[in-house]
């Protein structure tokens, strides 16, 4: 078993399997209004900020609305996925269980909005994993600033020595790397499929460990 005190883990690819939701969910919008969106709009849009997105779609699909009542509307699609369908990623929960039985801090550290997750936890029963919950917003932070996780330690009243860092993105990983905070990476397919190949090695390099699921994790961190 790896000694450890806390976990501090990313929400969205790490341990909810919603990543296909935020690349899918213009698709779903432009379909709510009873249009046909293009192929592989997800994609097209997966790498633009809200407003550029909102923007994208006000043209290319001759939309009335306004900019704001776009990203409105492609809000509520994602709070009602959050609201109705989204699930843990496989071997999650039980991982947190494992983790939660074995008295280690958990915190979790995202950049989705708290109005947004809660019903998803909430429906899940998932909120009674966590002894912290912070947002990126409400911090008024980045997850590119090793700052942020040094500040969540404190928060947790660990050491950033003694804590690991369950992430799926590369950038995060990057930042654990830098501020010498143990990471593990996991695979997320939506993910990896809007990373270069570089960008997957160097998500493998730089992490402390690389697992395909939680299955994995639990093996090596418990060893069983």
């Amino acid at each position: 078993m790896i000694d450890f005190t806390a976990a501090i883990f990313d929400l969205d690819g790490t341990l909810l399997d919603s990543m296909p939701l935020w690349l899918n969910c213009a698709e779903r919008y432009i379909s709510s209004l009873g249009l046909e969106p293009e192929k592989d709009l997800g994609k097209k849009l997966f790498s633009m900020n809200m407003k550029e997105g909102a923007d994208y779609l006000k043209k290319n699909y001759n939309l009335k609305f306004s900019e704001q009542e776009i990203t409105d509307g492609v809000n509520q699609v994602i709070a009602n996925a959050y609201r109705d369908e989204v699930q843990f990623k496989y071997g999650a929960e039980d991982f947190l269980q494992k983790l939660c039985d074995s008295g280690i801090k958990i915190a979790l550290c995202t950049n989705t909005d708290r109005e947004i997750f809660t019903p998803a936890l909430a429906r899940l029963n998932a909120q009674k994993y966590f002894d912290f919950i912070f947002t990126t917003s409400e911090m008024g932070m980045s997850k590119s600033q090793p700052e942020t996780f040094f500040k969540v330690c404190r928060e947790m009243g660990v050491s950033a020595e003694e804590s690991w860092i369950f992430e799926d993105s590369l950038y995060a990983l990057q930042t654990a790397s830098h501020a010498g905070i143990k990471s593990c990476a996991i695979y997320d397919k939506t993910s990896q499929d809007a990373m270069t190949e570089s960008d997957i090695k160097e998500l493998k390099e730089i992490s402390s460990l690389y697992c395909k699921n939680y299955k994995e994790a639990k093996k090596y961190f418990f060893g069983k």
